[in-house]
């Protein structure tokens, strides 16, 4: 009976850690724009970004190559607080579809003013392996 205890704590043990694998997210934020990033065939990326479309001002995705980091759903906002005007934060997931190295840019801008530069710019170089 205690041979059963142990092998059935361990093959639990097995299954939990190969399905945590199978669903591991890497989180980014504004603090790792211009760096770069390696992950794994199947790993997923959430970017959240902090945004005010009460301005007019949001986030587009400017480069990705579909085929290496592909987006899976839309955009997520989440506004901070039922205030009028008041921001809050997008959040976009992508899923590593194939091994390749793609930058990852989106501009901060009105989508009206095409000839004006953005507000700002998010950019991280995702190496998929």
């Amino acid at each position: 009976m205690k041979k059963f205890r142990i092998f059935a704590i361990f093959g639990m043990t097995t299954v939990l850690f190969l399905l945590s694998g199978c669903t591991q997210k890497v989180k980014v934020d504004a603090t790792m724009n211009g760096t770069s990033i390696e992950i794994e065939k199947g790993q997923m990326v959430v970017l959240k970004l902090e945004s005010n479309p009460t301005t007019g001002y949001d986030w587009e995705i400017s480069e990705v190559d579909p085929t290496i980091l592909r987006q899976v759903g839309d955009v997520d906002y989440k506004a901070d607080s039922m205030l009028i005007g008041s921001g809050g934060v997008n959040t976009y997931t992508f899923e590593a579809v194939a091994s390749g190295s793609t930058r990852l840019k989106l501009n901060y801008r009105r989508s009206w003013e095409t000839d004006a530069p953005p507000l700002q710019t998010f950019e991280l170089v995702v190496i998929v392996k």
